[in-house]
């Protein structure tokens, strides 16, 4: 089963009505540690949209806190959310389908400030109903990403991002509800003056999205980047970092595009001097998981 397909230019930021009885419903509250069962049945809590079935609760933490929510069912498939009401709309900051394993559900989440939040403990599946269990526990931070892993013209890698991989905060994710970031991987590409390639990143379960950059001081220096907008006039680059940073790191010029009629993305390079790119794949929506494959030919 895939996750569900986020096309966004930013983030995925949901704002669904609830049924004016669930608002009317208290949320259950849920500490690490703890462990509930509950069954949705055609009385439970719906979503406007389709009939989804919920439960609510609430999780509270500190700035900087991790948790990992769980939730089982051998009886329906699992879908978690966590967020926090806006008026009688609730925005989504994280959510997940199976990353708990077959169509269990498994959702880390980072408190991005002091407070209480919602978590919806639903159906991914309209008008399914059955008995579930949902568990907290507090995960440790993360640690420090791994190593870039080297890449050549010719290879195909395989990879997936899990609830537990490494993510990062683009500029602006915050404006749309944040969640938990992009999960990622990096990687190293040597080439010689002159040398053309083309990068390709796909996946089936999730939106591509391909960075090409450089390691700075400050993190990650992206040169160029877009998802599905218009492709750059040919000779034309676009920097997303500082001219100066980019004159500097930049080893060629590239064009990007999404493949028609899928979700797989794709860099055309040229290295305008011998020299190691960094290749940055990740997911175009927030805490979104899935195997995908990387390919320099």
């Amino acid at each position: 089963m895939k996750g569900l397909v986020f096309k966004s230019a930013v983030v995925t930021t949901a704002a669904l009505l609830l049924a004016g009885t669930a608002l009317a419903q208290n949320a259950r509250p849920l500490a690490p540690g703890q462990s509930r069962n509950g069954t949705l049945s055609t009385r439970s809590p719906m979503m406007t949209e389709n009939i989804y079935y919920l439960d609510r609760y609430t999780i509270s933490g500190s700035a900087g806190d991790r948790v990992a929510i769980t939730m089982r069912s051998e009886s329906f498939d699992t879908y978690l959310e966590v967020g926090r009401m806006e008026g009688e709309s609730f925005s989504v900051l994280g959510s997940d389908d199976d990353s708990g394993g077959e169509l269990d559900s498994r959702l880390v989440f980072t408190f991005p400030e002091t407070d209480s939040y919602i978590v919806r403990a639903r159906t991914f599946g309209a008008n399914t109903t059955g008995a579930y269990t949902i568990a907290v526990e507090t995960v440790a931070p993360p640690g420090p990403p791994p190593p870039p892993t080297p890449i050549q013209v010719g290879q195909t890698v395989e990879g997936s991002f899990t609830a537990d991989s490494p993510s990062y905060m683009p500029n602006g994710y915050e404006d749309y509800g944040g969640g938990t970031g992009r999960h990622y991987a990096l990687y190293t590409l040597t080439g010689a003056a002159g040398q053309t390639v083309t990068v390709t990143l796909r996946s089936t379960e999730f939106d591509a999205y391909l960075e090409i950059g450089a390691d700075t001081p400050l993190g990650f220096g992206v040169v160029q980047s877009n998802d599905d907008m218009p492709m750059p006039a040919e000779g034309e680059v676009t920097p997303a970092v500082d001219p100066e940073m980019m004159a500097h790191d930049e080893h060629g010029e590239m064009e990007h595009s999404d493949f028609i009629g899928t979700l797989d993305s794709q860099i055309r390079f040229t290295f305008q001097s011998a020299g190691t790119v960094m290749i940055r794949a990740t997911t175009l929506a927030s805490d979104t998981t899935g195997a995908y494959t990387l390919s320099v030919e």
